[in-house]
């Protein structure tokens, strides 16, 4: 697999910005939209568990450390549990 540059700050939040345009008119025709606001949400939420693993095992692995992880842990778990069971969101006019 290819390793692609990290955009800039900039360009990811254009990118996102029109991905929510595009789902709000029902304009996605393609499910790039939604893929692309899944991945970044989806990636928000490991980022999450990623910063508190990383804290628990540097900082000591004290007691509260170890509930932000596993909170962090369980709000990921219940986000891919909501993303496959949901019906994705339709926006507009049907």
């Amino acid at each position: 697999m290819a390793v692609i540059p990290k955009p800039e700050a900039k360009l990811i939040n254009n990118a996102l910005h029109y991905a929510e345009t595009l789902r709000e008119i029902d304009d996605d025709h393609h499910g790039i939209a939604q893929v692309l606001l899944y991945l970044a949400e989806y990636s928000r939420q490991l980022k999450a568990v990623a910063d508190a693993a990383e804290q628990y095992i540097r900082f000591g692995q004290d007691a509260p450390l170890h509930s932000n992880l596993v909170k962090s842990l369980e709000m990921f778990a219940a986000y891919e549990l909501d993303a496959e069971t949901l019906a994705p969101p339709r926006f507009g006019l049907d």
